[in-house]
């Protein structure tokens, strides 16, 4: 059997400037999503149309590989068609899209809340936890509520708060590092 061993990999501390530049970016980036969240959001929907295209067109083309009268192979392309359509209208209707996975998302969230909820009231006194599964499945169901009553503002939500938020904390972080590594290089 053979032995794995991880190679460790050195910074150098001259290249400080390389964690700055990408955590700036990232900043802006950021920032970008969170000042234009509606822009990021159909584009992002546009995207994944694409995608789904791609993958339906590779799975029609797989399906026609496949020996003609198979059931498997006469389903196989038609999921590769539907799958295609349902492409084609992420591609051109990218709100109506972005609402719907919202939609599932907040149904999900529902249902998980409530499931929540109902095992902080039920359960045996021993769970000490109880409170706080309670908080989280009343927060589960409010968040569910609002994406369901408001579906497309959730997908906007959700693009700013997990992309752009993200990319700001991590650039903050970059340049923290660069920051760091500028002092080790001044010592050096």
């Amino acid at each position: 059997m053979e032995e794995f061993e991880m190679e460790i990999v050195e910074i150098n501390p001259k290249e400080w400037g390389s964690f700055v530049i990408r955590g700036l970016a990232a900043i802006l980036f950021g920032a970008v999503v969170l000042l234009w969240t509606e822009i990021t959001l159909e584009v992002l929907m546009i995207l994944f149309g694409l995608l789904v295209i791609v993958y339906g067109v590779t799975l029609a083309a797989f399906g026609s590989t496949r020996p003609v009268g198979e059931t498997r192979t006469t389903l196989t392309m038609l999921m590769g068609v539907l799958v295609v359509v349902l492409g084609i209208v992420a591609v051109t209707m990218p709100y109506l899209v972005a609402a719907i996975i919202v939609s599932v998302i907040g149904a999900l969230a529902l249902i998980m809340g409530a499931a929540d909820l109902g095992i902080a009231i039920f359960a045996l006194e021993e769970l000490s936890h109880r409170v706080l599964l309670a908080l989280s499945g009343i927060l589960s169901i409010i968040l569910g509520a609002l994406f369901l009553i408001y579906p497309l503002m959730g997908g906007i939500v959700l693009v700013a708060l997990y992309l752009g938020i993200f990319a700001i904390l991590s650039g903050i972080l970059s340049v923290a590092a660069g920051i760091a590594l500028r002092g080790q290089a001044k010592e050096a």
